[in-house]
């Protein structure tokens, strides 16, 4: 028998208090959602997001310093997925290329993993 995995908002939220303990922010971007009514209520509800700056796969985490003027951004799986859709592969690449730290995060205990990965711990 497998063990129980743990899904993306559990994982997120110890992300949330992990980096919190370490001194850092971690602030959640809610792009995913779930929209109420029917699929043209849905389709308004979209258009108005993305007029407010709602970008499909933006990673889900902007994790903040408090220790020194630095930023990262985290992308949340449920555990053990590492699959991203192609909105998200295109916003790390983005990330990466501009010199933004991101990470992808789907274990309980990898946030401390990130943040000496980025070398801020």
């Amino acid at each position: 028998m497998k063990p129980a995995r743990f899904l993306e908002r559990p994982v997120q939220r110890a992300a949330i208090r992990t980096v919190a303990m370490l001194g850092c922010y971690a602030v959640h971007v809610p792009n995913g959602s779930h929209l109420a009514g029917d699929k043209i209520a849905r389709a308004k509800q979209i258009a108005a997001l993305k007029a407010d700056g709602m970008s499909p796969g933006f990673p889900d985490l902007i994790i903040i310093d408090q220790r020194a003027p630095r930023v990262g951004v985290v992308e949340c799986k449920r555990e053990g997925v590492d699959e991203l859709d192609p909105d998200q592969v295109t916003w790390r690449n983005e990330c990466v290329r501009i010199g933004v730290p991101w990470a992808l995060l789907n274990t309980i205990e990898g946030p401390i993993e990130i943040l000496r990965a980025w070398g801020w711990r």
